[in-house]
């Protein structure tokens, strides 16, 4: 169109094949303009690659403030109990459905079996001391509130309580997605993501979000990996269930059609050159 404008000005009439022709000429630069453009789509700013890109360049130690959520337990949730003394019998007494430390607990049906479940109430039900009330307390408070239970029993027993379904699942731009059986009392971000393999070269570390359960309530976070303000948020250290999920860079979707983009560049290449071929002849 433009070629008839720009021919019609100068009173000239114009061929099918000085059409194609320039069409033909014009197509080196069409394809050239694509794969200038390809190649830079794949390009990633470095400030989208670097965990706590804005750090400040230099060997300086850096404190930032430490700011962890205490866990608290909820109905649903699994602990290991354990009462220790150098009595035998008094073992045997306080541990007759406990038999955790003599196997191993690999997965969620021995974490079921060998643990004991807060029921809806927030109770717990032991051998010989009965219910105990343990939801809304953090782990280390309800061991000593056993511990004080057991004391009126006996002297110089040791109680031990863990909690077993603490786990987190990481989703997304990962090279592993899944979830993850927690034993520590604390598991920040940054870990969590290396139990998932790191993530992959479509993943946007400035939109990370974390799905927080609080209560009945559900709680979303917007996370930038890249920013070295995430060392003092709440987001930093993970609760159990917490969910990570790794959003995709905006260029994901473009990467993965280049192939059907480059095919469909070649054939209109070639049909532009078998027509200028024969409009030639």
């Amino acid at each position: 169109m433009y070629l008839k404008m720009i021919m019609g000005l100068q009173g000239k009439k114009i061929t099918c094949a000085e059409n194609l022709h320039f069409i033909f000429m014009n197509k080196y630069f069409i394809i050239f303009a694509f794969f200038t453009s390809l190649l830079f789509s794949n390009c990633t700013s470095t400030k989208n690659i670097v965990y706590l890109e804005n750090r400040p360049v230099n060997d300086d130690v850096i404190q930032y403030n430490k700011k962890s959520t205490e866990n608290k337990l909820q109905p649903g949730d699994v602990i290991y109990v354990r009462i220790l003394s150098m009595n035998k019998e008094i073992n045997d007494i306080f541990n007759l459905d406990n038999t955790a430390s003599r196997t191993n607990i690999t997965s969620e049906t021995s974490i079921n079996l060998q643990g004991f479940t807060i029921n809806p109430a927030g109770y717990i039900r032991l051998p010989i001391i009965d219910t105990v009330k343990v939801a809304g307390y953090t782990v280390f408070e309800v061991e000593d509130i056993i511990q004080n239970t057991v004391n009126s029993y006996f002297k110089n027993a040791t109680v031990i309580v863990k909690l077993l379904n603490a786990k987190i699942s990481v989703l997304g731009e990962v090279n592993r997605p899944g979830s993850f059986i927690v034993y520590r009392n604390e598991l920040s971000i940054f870990e969590a993501i290396a139990l998932a393999g790191d993530v992959n070269q479509y993943a946007d570390k400035k939109r990370v979000l974390v799905i927080r359960t609080s209560g009945e309530k559900n709680e979303t976070y917007r996370v930038d990996l890249t920013d070295e303000k995430i060392m003092s948020s709440e987001t930093f250290y993970l609760l159990p269930d917490d969910i990570i999920i790794v959003e995709p860079l905006k260029l994901k979707s473009f990467r993965l059609n280049t192939p059907t983009i480059s095919i469909v560049f070649s054939a209109i290449s070639t049909l532009v050159l078998t027509l200028t071929f024969i409009y030639k002849k």
